[in-house]
């Protein structure tokens, strides 16, 4: 029975996924199952890698500016048209507020800016602005740094001023005109204008989102990693820029030594592609790399487009292996000779 009409019989898909993720939990006790999951460790942190270089961007930074923007505007206009001076003001929190949004705006604008500069800094190649960027980029890094730092900071203090002062205190204004202030309880935040308040409020909802997003992103992109990498390395490879460096042109890729498996060519535990879990099959292509681990010649291929190195143990393909890293390499069989690179 050939494989087609196998993959037509009911059932033949779940019980190859079982298997596969039986292979990948290590159910099967094969030595493999580290250097898979030392694969999917290692796409992992590149794509945590990613996240964090993704101010660079021109998406992300048209995310970040679509974002920024309006909340910039919004607080521009409320704050021109509600803003009050401290002795016209009926309560402090609701100064407090005001001052809140002053700052939290600037910081913003701030930021928008910096991240701007960084972003024209790292995409342009001229003589000019490559000179820029080797003078001024570390101190552009310690601003956003800063910046950071200051926006958790204040990002913290808004939750004081804004949700926390409100949950504590729960008194109302005093509305009539035999009351006195001083009898009245305290205004809270929501007892202010009511949008400024709002204004504050969606701008502290905002920032929350933006904290636990990557968290959410991650949990959503660890299950594909984990049973799907292929097809995500090969989504990574369409959407890669090639002027970043970090993977491989196709000069390089096919340089490297490439050849057909064959039985008994490596040792029985180490005869499965660490990427796709796959067994390997008489007369398959293969790449192998300098490093002495071997894949498939297409999952290979696009996962060095993404990254140039390797994935279970991240040497560069531009460099030699020294002893260790041999040492680390797969067993081999008669055929060592294969793995120079040509």
């Amino acid at each position: 029975m050939n494989s087609a009409q196998q993959s037509s019989i009911p059932g033949t898909s779940a019980r190859r996924g079982a298997a596969v993720a039986a292979r990948l939990l290590g159910r099967d006790g094969r030595p493999h199952n580290e250097e898979a999951h030392a694969v999917r460790l290692n796409v992992l942190n590149s794509s945590v890698q990613e996240a964090r270089d993704a101010r660079s961007s021109r998406i992300i930074m048209w995310a970040i500016t679509f974002i920024s923007v309006p909340q910039i505007l919004a607080s521009i206009v409320v704050l021109s048209m509600k803003w009050q001076s401290r002795e016209k003001i009926l309560s402090s929190a609701c100064y407090r507020l005001q001052v809140w949004v002053l700052v939290q705006a600037i910081h913003m604008s701030i930021v928008l800016g910096v991240e701007w500069i960084v972003y024209y800094l790292n995409t342009c190649y001229t003589n000019r602005v490559i000179e820029l960027r080797e003078q001024y980029m570390r101190y552009l890094g310690n601003v956003k740094y800063g910046l950071d730092l200051l926006g958790v900071f204040w990002f913290l203090v808004g939750n004081m001023w804004v949700i926390s002062d409100d949950d504590a205190q729960h008194g109302k204004p005093a509305t009539g005109s035999g009351e006195k202030l001083e009898d009245a309880a305290p205004l809270t935040p929501s007892h202010c204008d009511p949008s400024l308040y709002h204004l504050a409020f969606w701008m502290i909802v905002i920032t929350y989102v933006k904290i636990f997003l990557p968290c959410i992103l991650l949990l959503i992109l660890l299950p594909v990693i984990c049973f799907c990498l292929p097809c995500l390395i090969r989504v990574l490879s369409r959407f890669q820029d090639p002027m970043r460096g970090k993977g491989a042109s196709q000069e390089i890729i096919a340089r490297l030594t490439c050849t057909n498996y064959k039985k008994d060519m490596f040792a029985q535990d180490d005869c499965n592609c660490c990427i796709c879990l796959n067994a390997y099959v008489e007369d398959e292509e293969l790449r192998l790399l300098p490093c002495r681990h071997h894949f498939h010649k297409q999952c290979a291929d696009e996962w060095l487009v993404v990254n140039a190195t390797c994935p279970t143990c991240r040497l560069s393909i531009y460099e030699t292996p020294s002893g260790d890293a041999e040492q680390q390499g797969y067993r081999l069989g008669s055929r060592n000779d294969v793995f120079q690179v040509v």
